[in-house]
C-alpha cells in the first residue's frame, strides 16, 4: 500500500488562481466553467482550511472497509484529486471509482488529471446532476464541498437515496461550510477565515468579488443543520471528526 505524500498538490495539474483579480462577476454568477476549472485546484486548495487533511484522510478511512471491491462514488467530483488519491493508494485493490460532476469544463480537466496518472481504465467520471444518481452497494460515498451548491428543498432526498445506496458498513464523507447561529460568533470566525484568504495571497479585491459572486449561490448550514439533516435522512450516526472554524467534515454511517 502507498503512503500518503506531504504534499497533495502530486495529483494535479494545477494553475495560480488569480481569477477575481481579472473577472468581477455579479453578485449570485459564480459558476464551475471554464474559467474556474482553469484554476480550481489552485483554489480549493487556499480558500478551504484543512482540504488537504481531508484528501489524507479519504484513502486511510477507506483502507478500514474490508469489501471485496471497494465502491466509491464521489458527487461532484470536480478535478478528480479524492479519486486519484485512492487509486494512488490501492494500487492493487479491486476498485470501482466513479466520479459525477454537472460541469463539463471540471470534468475535462479531471479526465486530464486521471489520464496523466495512468488511471483511465480505473476510473470512470460522468456527467450529470447528482441529484439524478442511482446506485446500490457503496462502500463509500464523497461530498466534499458539494451539498451547500444544492438547492435547499432537494438536500433531504438526495441524503436519503446517499443512505439508501451504501453497503454494510459504507459511508458517507460529507465536507461543508458552516455558518453558526450566534450572529457575533459568525462573524468574528467570517473574518478569521477572511484573514485566512489573506494569509494564502489573496488580496481584499479578491476576496471581495468571489464573496459577492457566491452570495446565493453557495449556502451553508449550522452543524447543528447539517446533523439534523444527515438523522432525518436514515443515518444512524453523523460525527463532525474535522473542523477548523466555519469549514468541517462529518463521517455518517448509514442507517
Amino acid at each position: 500500500m502507498d503512503t500518503i505524500p506531504t504534499d497533495w498538490k502530486w495529483i494535479i495539474m494545477t494553475n495560480v488562481d488569480k481569477l477575481f483579480n481579472r473577472i468581477n462577476p455579479k453578485s449570485g454568477e459564480f459558476s464551475f466553467d471554464e474559467n474556474v476549472a482553469e484554476v480550481f485546484d489552485d483554489m480549493i486548495s487556499r480558500s478551504v482550511p484543512l482540504y488537504q487533511e481531508v484528501q489524507q484522510l479519504i484513502p486511510r478511512l477507506a483502507s478500514t472497509l474490508n469489501h471485496e471491491t471497494l465502491k466509491v462514488v464521489d458527487l461532484g467530483c470536480s478535478t478528480g484529486t479524492s479519486l486519484i488519491q485512492i487509486a494512488k493508494f490501492f494500487p492493487e485493490r479491486k476498485l470501482e471509482l466513479i466520479g459525477i460532476d454537472n460541469s463539463k469544463p471540471m470534468l475535462e480537466r479531471c479526465r486530464e488529471n486521471i489520464a496523466s496518472h495512468g488511471f483511465s481504465d480505473r476510473i470512470d467520471v460522468r456527467h450529470g446532476d447528482i441529484r439524478d444518481f442511482d446506485f446500490s452497494d457503496v462502500s463509500i460515498v464523497l461530498m466534499n464541498y458539494t451539498l451547500q451548491f444544492v438547492a435547499i428543498d432537494d438536500r433531504h432526498e438526495l441524503l436519503s437515496k446517499i443512505n439508501r445506496s451504501l453497503a454494510p458498513g459504507g459511508f458517507l464523507l460529507l465536507s461543508e461550510k458552516f455558518i453558526h447561529d450566534d450572529v457575533q460568533i459568525d462573524q468574528t470566525l467570517t473574518e478569521l477565515y477572511f484573514d485566512y484568504k489573506r494569509k494564502m495571497g489573496y488580496s481584499e479585491l479578491e476576496i471581495s468579488r468571489k464573496r459577492d459572486a457566491l452570495e446565493n449561490v453557495l449556502v451553508p448550514f449550522s452543524v447543528k443543520e447539517n446533523q439534523k439533516l444527515l438523522q432525518e435522512a436514515g443515518f444512524h450516526e453523523a460525527e463532525l471528526i474535522l473542523k477548523w472554524f466555519n469549514f468541517g467534515t462529518f463521517l455518517a454511517h448509514a442507517g
